[in-house]
């Protein structure tokens, strides 16, 4: 039986609309409700990177799978001008793809998973902690609470300083209502070794990490108030309200984006069940691609079929 792909949308919070895509193993079955996956993606937004692969490895396996645009990314609609990343926005939208699909009728409400990539993680891990029709939930490649993210990519000077610009458009934006913008990679100090592995993608599809550049810009802006959205993402601060839904970390062993060391705090914090996976020889684009991705992926759906088909 071949996957099938159906666009979907559905409303987001303040009536924005979010654009999807519904991945099911052929047509659905009206006498058998099957169990759903949605899908958090990391920093870019948009669901035609590596979601795709994702998506359709679930789909197959007779997973209900859905992959969506956050709102401000790919062809979803927008809350404000582009571009902006607001996490707690992004866990809106995730509780809405949650709903949206809890209420088609070939899926089973009682059988919801959540899996998340990168950035995703704090997305998947706030909507759950909110959602009680979220069975469990697989976590890769996820960073910590915003503010380690942020400070466990630049040296203690570089993290105070990015502080002070934070606050100080804090009180323009007070004055003014306007945010600066500035380069993605000032709020985000990707290593060397992160570009080194991005320059030799095939695609920019093929890596979840960076969203598109708008306009003429060389690289992807961001705005200041974006950066202090980031500062509120909190994921640890409710590992107790997901307990005792099961959850899986996956991490590349290698992985100086998002470091291994804040994943595991957030694991030190989350009840049981759960588990963590740590791959050798994988970075953090390492599980966006090839036989990182297939493994990740292996690893999620055996998860999800121990919690929500056995």
């Amino acid at each position: 039986m071949s996957v099938n792909v159906r666009s979907v949308a559905f409303f987001s919070g303040d009536g924005v609309r979010v654009a999807g895509d519904l991945y099911m193993n052929g047509e659905p079955d009206g006498r058998l409700k099957a169990p759903a996956i949605v899908l958090c993606q990391g920093l870019s937004g948009e669901k035609h990177k590596v979601l795709p692969d994702v998506a359709s490895s679930f789909a197959a396996a007779g997973y209900v799978t859905l992959a969506f645009d956050y709102c401000g990314c790919g062809e979803s609609q927008d809350r404000r001008a582009r571009p902006y990343v607001f996490p707690s926005e992004r866990v809106e939208d995730a509780l809405s793809a949650i709903a949206y699909v809890a209420q088609l009728p070939f899926v089973d409400s009682g059988r919801i998973g959540l899996y998340s990539i990168s950035y995703g993680g704090p997305v998947a891990i706030h909507a759950a902690a909110y959602d009680r029709r979220v069975r469990c939930l697989a976590v890769v490649s996820g960073p910590g609470d915003g503010p380690a993210f942020l400070a466990s990519l630049m040296d203690p000077r570089e993290w105070e300083l990015l502080r002070e610009e934070i606050e100080a458009d804090r009180s323009k934006r007070a004055v003014t209502g306007k945010s600066a913008l500035v380069p993605l990679t000032h709020i985000i100090r990707f290593p060397d070794s992160f570009w080194a592995r991005y320059r030799r993608l095939g695609s920019a599809d093929e890596s979840e990490s960076l969203p598109e550049a708008a306009g003429h810009a060389p690289v992807p802006m961001l705005s200041l108030e974006s950066a202090d959205a980031m500062m509120r993402s909190l994921p640890g601060s409710v590992m107790s309200l997901v307990a005792p839904r099961p959850i899986l970390f996956v991490h590349g062993e290698e992985d100086d984006v998002a470091k291994p060391a804040l994943a595991r705090e957030l694991f030190d914090r989350a009840a049981e069940p759960k588990q963590f996976v740590a791959l050798p020889g994988f970075d953090h684009i390492g599980l966006d691609t090839g036989e990182g991705l297939k493994q990740q992926v292996a690893l999620a759906q055996q998860w999800f079929d121990r919690h929500l088909k056995g």
